[in-house]
């Protein structure tokens, strides 16, 4: 009666094997196969078999897979885990591998731009001295000091020189310090030619109508041609003009030779070809090059040309051909 009052049980017997299912309160339900004959003795066993299990606390069957499931599931979730925190501490130190070669690269690189500035800076220098030195040397030169050391022209013929200038801005420039009118080789000549265009011919027979003025009387002219450093490579071109030499000195013959058909006398001209080795800019810039490109006309007083000519042994005259 004790025991039938924390239980309540049905048995299930079978003549030769028995089998029982005890299920308590809690409904818990237990499984027992007893190789037993049956009698009071399996009815006994069967009962004291239910007070066990209901006190054992058990679960059922289905209850116990799905926690085995669920346990299953947590241990592949924690191998999964793992191997992403594997995964990323791996994807870390690649990064901070980079970022340290990357870290040294850059400072390798700042060094590197940092020399070249130096070096930069150091050539800029070098250059300007250079040049300086050039302009120093230029000056020094018999025919390139002459309209330095001579008189300032007078105040007629310089006021003439600067309205012709304003005039004729984007093809002409007037340095009225070293009395020197010059012109772009680009207004005057096509590439590679010694030919004057049609349009420089009117700026040239104004220019020569202001030599011939009374106020620039006691002045003569010198006609000095430039080229630029690109090399002549036409065959038409270097058989007229072998090197850039020759052509500066064809193009300042061809001024000199418009400025005696327009009335001024010859024994008043001088010419002279620098070639590509008196530049005034850059060659290495399409600005420059331009700006190289000139013919350029000194006024200097009466007899300097000759005094020229005799202290370096030559004599200027003009000999050349005629375009």
């Amino acid at each position: 009666m004790h025991v039938r009052s924390h239980l309540q049980s049905a048995v299930v017997l079978n003549s030769s094997i028995g089998f029982f299912w005890a299920t308590d309160w809690n409904g818990c339900t237990q499984q027992r196969r007893l190789a037993m004959c049956c009698g009071g003795r399996l009815i006994s066993c069967v009962v004291v078999g239910g007070l066990l299990a209901s006190l054992s606390g058990c679960v059922s069957l289905s209850e116990h897979h799905r926690l085995k499931a669920q346990h299953r599931n947590v241990l592949a979730e924690k191998v999964s885990l793992e191997q992403e925190l594997f995964d990323v501490r791996t994807a870390n130190d690649s990064l901070r591998t980079r970022l340290g070669s990357m870290e040294m690269e850059s400072g390798t690189r700042g060094e590197l731009l940092a020399n070249l500035r130096k070096e930069n800076s150091l050539l800029d220098e070098m250059r300007q001295t250079a040049q300086s030195t050039l302009e120093e040397m230029a000056q020094r030169q018999a025919l390139g000091d002459i309209s330095v050391s001579g008189p300032r022209l007078p105040e007629a013929l310089d006021s003439a020189l600067k309205q012709f200038s304003s005039q004729h801005r984007n093809s002409v420039d007037y340095d009225a310090a070293r009395g020197i009118v010059k012109w772009k080789s680009d207004l005057l000549f096509t590439v590679g030619s010694d030919v004057l265009k049609e349009s420089s011919i009117e700026g040239l027979r104004s220019f020569t109508q202001i030599i011939m003025s009374p106020a620039a009387s006691e002045f003569e002219v010198l006609v000095v041609g430039h080229t630029d450093s690109q090399p002549i490579v036409k065959a038409e071109t270097k058989a007229k003009h072998p090197t850039n030499w020759h052509l500066s000195a064809h193009r300042a013959i061809a001024v000199a030779f418009s400025l005696k058909k327009y009335g001024y006398e010859s024994q008043r001209i001088g010419i002279v070809g620098y070639g590509e080795f008196r530049p005034i800019a850059n060659n290495a810039l399409a600005d420059g090059k331009g700006q190289n490109r000139r013919v350029e006309v000194y006024l200097v007083p009466r007899g300097a040309l000759v005094q020229a000519s005799a202290a370096t042994g030559s004599d200027v005259r003009m000999t050349a051909r005629q375009p």
